[in-house]
């Protein structure tokens, strides 16, 4: 019995050190195997574009100034005020850049090497502005020196473009956040109207009429009581070419999707050919209201470079490559 008892125990001190290595290798293989999915996850063949890559970018401005707005309570908040596709700065030559909104651009990307891209940039904008304006109704009063009835001015702004940029870009790094350089060229347009609509109207009895205070007003001519504009507008869009650089930085926050922020500066040559006004009068000759068109400008030319071209630009950019 004593005899058995040592050769059991012998086994079992066998059985137990024999399994240590094997639970050894066990653990290492499996630790191995964790390191290894950990780096394949994590690693920048998994997150950053390759040679071959495909990508499709969109401005996030806009979404940008909603929520900006949302927190500030207003509505007129832009990021970057006059500016063309790509947070290009769009260098407006009217007294209404104000009213500029950012526009929406879209972008295609094709990765030439793990570094060297090339994209295309497309944007466009359309900006619509109506203000109204209370005046005195000329007619009211005439039949009433003490009415206070109210007609309605308004003033009316419309501007449309659109935009096009081709660019090499190279990225730094080999980490999720790299760093990215490049330049192009970019041509845009851009085409201006504004509008007055009056309240009250020019009859052979009330040849000057209130209008409101702030809007150009009347002018002298030859046969005419008095003249004022119905619009200002541009015969052809102005035009915009040149060269743009920029730097920024792509931050990828899971594999092939990044968010991004640029800052650009442009140097543009630009050119219209004439601006026109649309005016109205009464004719003292005729004894009729006449409108017609004026010439203003027969046509306009610059070039625009320094701090004040440069732009800025948020993208959300998605990467894929069709052989994967």
């Amino acid at each position: 019995m004593k005899y058995k008892m040592i050769i059991l125990s012998v086994l079992l001190a066998g059985l137990f050190f024999g399994s240590m290595p094997v639970a050894a290798q066990d653990t290492e293989a499996q630790s191995e195997q964790t390191a290894k999915r950990k780096k394949s996850n994590f690693s920048p063949e998994t997150f950053l574009p390759q040679e071959g890559d495909f990508a499709f970018s969109i401005s996030a401005n806009p979404f940008v100034n909603f929520v900006g707005n949302l927190f500030n309570g207003t509505i007129g908040n832009t990021l970057n005020n006059g500016q063309i596709g790509g947070g290009v700065y769009w260098p407006d030559l009217s007294e209404e850049s104000a009213y500029l909104q950012p526009l929406v651009s879209i972008a295609g990307k094709y990765m030439l090497t793990d570094h060297l891209g090339l994209r295309v940039n497309v944007g466009w904008m359309y900006n619509y502005k109506k203000q109204n304006y209370y005046v005195t109704d000329d007619a009211a009063q005439f039949l009433n020196p003490l009415s206070h009835q109210k007609v309605v001015d308004s003033y009316i702004y419309n501007k449309a473009g659109a935009s096009f940029n081709a660019a090499a870009e190279y990225r730094i790094g080999n980490r999720r956040i790299q760093g990215v350089v490049g330049g192009g060229l970019v041509y845009a347009f851009c085409s201006n109207r504004v509008r007055f609509a009056y309240g009250n109207a020019i009859t052979e009895l009330n040849q000057r009429p209130t209008v409101y205070e702030d809007f150009p007003g009347y002018y002298s001519m030859e046969g005419f009581t008095a003249v004022r504009p119905l619009s200002i507008f541009q015969g052809d869009p102005t035009h915009y070419f040149g060269l743009m650089g920029f730097v920024g930085f792509e931050w990828f926050l899971c594999p092939y999707f990044s968010l991004g922020a640029e800052v650009n500066l442009s140097a543009l040559y630009n050119w219209t050919k004439a601006t026109y006004y649309e005016v109205e009068g009464f004719n003292t000759i005729t004894g009729e209201t006449e409108t017609w068109t004026e010439l203003i400008s027969p046509g306009n030319q610059g070039f625009n470079f320094g701090t004040g071209n440069i732009g800025a630009n948020l993208t959300l950019t998605f990467y894929f490559n069709r052989d994967k």
